[in-house]
């Protein structure tokens, strides 16, 4: 049986991630922007090359991990794949983690290659294996993390990706400028500090801080078990409010009512 899910998974993952990584949203807000934003931190100003390397790696994962989950349920709310999904049968389960795994792998990809490559550039001698370890331990978490709050924007029952868009960005660059990536918790006040700490992007660039140069104020494992922490909730959440949701996404009550009868909650 666990067999059999994980394939269905792991299918309709591949399914997400050919037809979604090319629409312009993804592209737009997954790579071209991040691209622009370093750019306009970066130029006139005196960074550190440990301050770059912690921002590309933020950002980035970031950016690309809340890219592909976003718009995913919409268009097959518009285009009625989900009624074809849902009478085959899938369960919502097993189309939730496709969507989280899609985005994940998406995230993850481009994220550790541009890692790679700007540590080639700066200081991959200089770090330890177990360093080098951790720093993509924390993109892989935020990768899943970044995906399930796409997730959980999604839940509105739009078949528009362009409303989803709007809201993700309203939530996403608060997120970004409380988490740490431009101005380090320890240059903080103490009540800036507490509120940085709403933000989960924060545990990722202390996690990147306490790897590359020792200046992070919060442990390491703490970092880990915190976005780990957060991972777990959003996917309880993710699941309730789809449940609830989904009917909502067919064309006709009658028709939500049969399909949903067909979908396993399991």
């Amino acid at each position: 049986m666990f067999k059999h899910d994980l394939k269905i998974v792991l299918t309709l993952a591949q399914k997400n991630f050919i037809l979604y990584i090319k629409k312009g949203s993804v592209l737009i807000f997954g790579l071209l922007f991040p691209f622009f934003m370093l750019i306009s931190w970066i130029l006139g100003r005196s960074i550190s090359p440990d301050q770059i390397i912690i921002g590309i790696i933020s950002m980035t994962s970031f950016f690309t991990a809340t890219a592909v989950s976003p718009v995913i349920l919409p268009i097959e709310t518009r285009e009625k794949s989900l009624e074809r999904l849902f009478a085959a049968p899938v369960s919502l389960m097993q189309i939730l983690l496709g969507i989280i795994l899609a985005s994940a792998l998406y995230s993850f990809g481009i994220s550790s290659i541009i890692t790679l490559i700007f540590l080639l550039i700066y200081r991959i001698l200089a770090l330890s294996f177990i360093s080098v370890l951790a720093i993509y331990l924390g993109i892989f978490l935020m990768a899943l993390l970044g995906s399930l709050i796409g997730l959980l924007i999604s839940a509105k029952p739009s078949d528009q990706t362009s409303d989803i868009m709007v809201i993700i960005n309203l939530i996403k660059f608060p997120l970004l400028f409380l988490g740490g990536v431009f101005i380090p918790l320890s240059n903080l006040s103490t009540y800036g500090s507490i509120l940085n700490l709403v933000s989960p992007l924060t545990y990722l660039t202390e996690l990147l801080r306490g790897v590359v140069n020792k200046s992070s104020i919060i442990p390491p494992g703490f970092n880990i078990l915190i976005l780990c922490i957060w991972i777990a909730l959003l996917s309880i959440i993710n699941y309730y409010i789809h449940k609830r949701t989904m009917p909502k996404r067919f064309s006709e009550v009658s028709n939500s009512k049969n399909m949903m009868k067909k979908v396993k909650l399991k």
